[in-house]
């Protein structure tokens, strides 16, 4: 089968490919050895939606307009996932488009998520800066190692703020070269995956 892929996405050369694993590598290395794969974590941010979709049903001859009740509002709600190279992954993080955030919205999700909440339910600088210094930060410190974390070159996650945190805690920024991800940040796509399973039988 084949999918739909943006046309910017599908204009990345391989000669940028080339000199991003060259940056990459340089990157995770120290004094000539690659650091421990405990020490490299990738995040990713992805959109999941709650609506059913549809499906194939079996309906007896004669009937024009096949239809199922089930509540849907097709909203959506937004996660960051991050895990390291170790296979270590971090509790989730999840943004609900909502002026308010309701308890009953936290029931039953997996160990540990942090949640939030905005008006776009997407990751704005002062969500990423909540993930990153209450969420990822202590998991760095509680290992009292310096890490490095791959990711989105996206302005909104680099503010002062999180500069200032990441320089303090000897915390490197390696960021995927721009339209890169579908073929470079396969972490993302597993968890993800493996994130809507749970959603489903949870």
């Amino acid at each position: 089968m084949c999918q739909n892929l943006k046309l910017s996405k599908g204009q990345l050369s391989p000669e940028e490919l080339r000199r991003y694993f060259d940056f990459i590598k340089n990157s995770l290395t120290e004094n000539g050895e690659f650091i421990s794969p405990l020490r490299i974590y990738n995040y990713d941010e992805t959109n999941l939606s709650n609506n059913p979709g549809t499906e194939q049903y079996i309906f007896k001859r004669g009937v024009k307009y096949a239809e199922r009740i089930r509540d849907s509002t097709k909203s959506s709600i937004s996660v960051i996932f991050c895990g390291s190279a170790s296979g270590e992954i971090l509790p989730p993080y999840v943004v609900y488009k909502a002026e308010n955030i309701w308890m009953t919205w936290m029931d039953g999700g997996p160990p540990h998520t942090r949640y939030n909440r905005s008006k776009s339910d997407w990751f704005d600088s002062v969500i990423f800066a909540d993930w990153f210094c209450n969420l990822f930060v202590p998991h760095i410190k509680k290992q009292n190692k310096s890490a490095v974390l791959l990711g989105h070159n996206l302005s909104s996650h680099f503010s002062q703020e999180v500069l200032k945190t990441a320089e303090e805690n000897h915390i490197t920024f390696a960021c995927f070269p721009k339209n890169s991800t579908h073929n470079i940040c396969l972490f993302s796509k597993k968890l993800h995956s493996r994130w809507m399973w749970h959603s489903i039988h949870h």
